[in-house]
């Protein structure tokens, strides 16, 4: 069982962007709301969403989409003084995002969040023992004291986590445009979504 388990753990994470890609255009496939309501309440969550994404970015090094893991240090300062999978939290809260601009508020909404917040978690747990092997003891410290989806309050240990001891390897523009590819892929989702309403109430 627990081959057939990192089997298909790896399966998750290997075809991730493929399995987001099959949900969308499950999500393209229901009828859309109207314009307005809908993209006043997507925008502030792509907000918030966008700079968890970017301050997330800021100290984790390398943008990656490779097909397995890597991790050449256990990151614990920044977003991640806080909770232990923010980017994790940035896609959730981006297809939350998709979701209510292009359903509105329906029952819909909750379907697709339900599905979308299952295939979050599972990437997570996968993350969690993959980073649990490769730094053991630590890693089981930081996780103690860090959730993995709910915000601390409070950075821990704040102190060691500052800019004089751990400096963000980028800033905030570099980050944000080191992760273009995602803000592509936002962009045309958008799109598409909008040449989809305009079809259904204004043709």
């Amino acid at each position: 069982m627990p081959n057939a388990e990192n089997k298909i753990s790896a399966f998750l994470y290997r075809y991730r962007g493929y399995i987001l890609g099959v949900i969308a255009v499950a999500l393209v496939c229901a009828p859309p709301s109207d314009l307005t309501p809908s993209t006043l309440i997507a925008i502030p969550i792509y907000v918030v969403s966008a700079f968890l994404r970017v301050q997330s970015r800021r100290f984790i090094g390398e943008h990656t989409r490779g097909h397995v893991h890597a991790a050449d240090a256990l990151v614990t300062c920044g977003p991640y003084a806080r909770v232990r999978h923010p980017l994790y939290i940035s896609n959730t809260g981006f297809a939350l995002g998709v979701a209510f601009f292009h359903l509105g508020v329906s029952l819909w909404v909750v379907a697709f969040m339900l599905v979308v917040v299952a295939f979050e978690v599972a990437l997570s747990r996968i993350e969690d023992r993959f980073l649990e092997q490769k730094f053991g003891d630590v890693w089981r410290a930081w996780a103690r004291e860090t959730p993995a989806f709910v915000p601390r309050l409070s950075a821990l240990d704040a102190s060691s986590c500052d800019s004089k001891h751990v400096p963000a390897q980028r800033t905030f523009w570099q980050a944000f445009f080191a992760d273009s590819s995602t803000w592509l892929w936002l962009f045309f989702c958008n799109l598409l979504l909008i040449l989809r309403k305009v079809a259904v109430f204004y043709v």
